[in-house]
């Protein structure tokens, strides 16, 4: 672990970023225009479309590679994409040169999972149609890891054209929260709860169990995904269920994958962009894009 690391992690411990959390979770603002043209360097160009009921922003070079990432970002299914998500965009875009489509999906309480994996699926159709020529990965953290996750498990149950490959990072993959191991790993945990998660899943299955595989992914088949990049924290909450998922990978068939438990990090690290753990992470995604070949350990 990094310095730096250590640093973070001493800090969170040590701060009300726990109850901040929770609050923002629990009472989203829908006033965030973090992620939005504006806020983009020059020299990134950005298209934005509201449609389907939500937001999709394509962002990239002027002359991009192929290479097209389907960006689902965190919060829990309540909270809208950050800064950091912007400057994961704008790092990935300059020194990959590919385009990032940034899915701004319905979410909880004025949505649940069928308007959320809905939008999802239009989107990626939508984007498949206006650049054909394009090879696409989904990436997605925390609760836009178990989207991605949850999308592509549909693509292929509707034997639709999947992705060249799927990145996650900390995904949120049963959002039952039933494992017995989450009481342990919560106590490491400087800003999840389990309470706070448990409540946000049950709103977000509507109508659905929160088994539903169409919820809580873990739930679903994993033959035959094509290749998936795992990155997670050992100091986070769902470390506990990121480690039933690499056994699930480790049981599929036709599903190459590569999965890297990062050890003391924070869930969602890579959105703290100066961690040297991030800068590797974003490394070896950005060559995972551009080669297709998983990094090994």
């Amino acid at each position: 672990m990094s310095l730096r690391g250590k640093w973070l992690l001493f800090k969170t411990q040590h701060s009300q970023l726990k109850q901040q959390i929770q609050q923002a979770f629990l009472q989203p603002s829908r006033r965030n225009l973090a992620v939005v043209p504006a806020k983009f360097p020059a020299d990134i160009v950005t298209k934005e479309r509201e449609i389907f009921g939500g937001r999709i922003l394509t962002a990239a070079t002027g002359a991009p590679l192929p290479q097209h990432i389907i960006l689902f970002h965190g919060g829990a299914y309540t909270m809208q994409g950050t800064a950091s998500h912007r400057e994961m965009m704008t790092a990935l875009i300059r020194e990959a040169n590919l385009r990032i489509s940034y899915v701004d999906y319905p979410l909880v309480p004025e949505a649940t999972v069928d308007d959320t994996l809905g939008f999802a699926g239009n989107a990626y159709g939508y984007l498949h149609a206006q650049y054909p020529d394009d090879q696409f990965f989904l990436m997605g953290d925390s609760a836009g890891g178990g989207l991605a996750l949850t999308l592509l498990q549909q693509l292929k149950v509707h034997q639709e054209a999947l992705p060249a490959g799927t990145i996650l990072i900390s995904p949120w993959t049963d959002l039952s929260m039933m494992n017995p191991d989450l009481t342990a790993a919560a106590k490491h945990d400087p800003y999840l709860t389990l309470a706070t998660l448990k409540k946000i899943g049950f709103e977000y299955a509507g109508d659905h169990p929160v088994t539903d595989p169409r919820v809580s992914p873990i739930y679903g088949n994993f033959d035959d995904l094509g290749p998936i990049l795992l990155y997670y924290g050992t100091n986070e909450l769902l470390s506990a269920d990121d480690q039933r998922l690499v056994q699930k990978l480790e049981d599929a068939t036709g599903t190459d994958f590569a999965a890297h438990a990062v050890r003391s990090m924070l869930h969602d690290y890579i959105l703290w962009r100066k961690l040297p753990e991030t800068k590797r992470t974003l490394k070896e995604i950005k060559q995972f894009i551009l080669t297709g070949a998983l990094p090994e350990d």
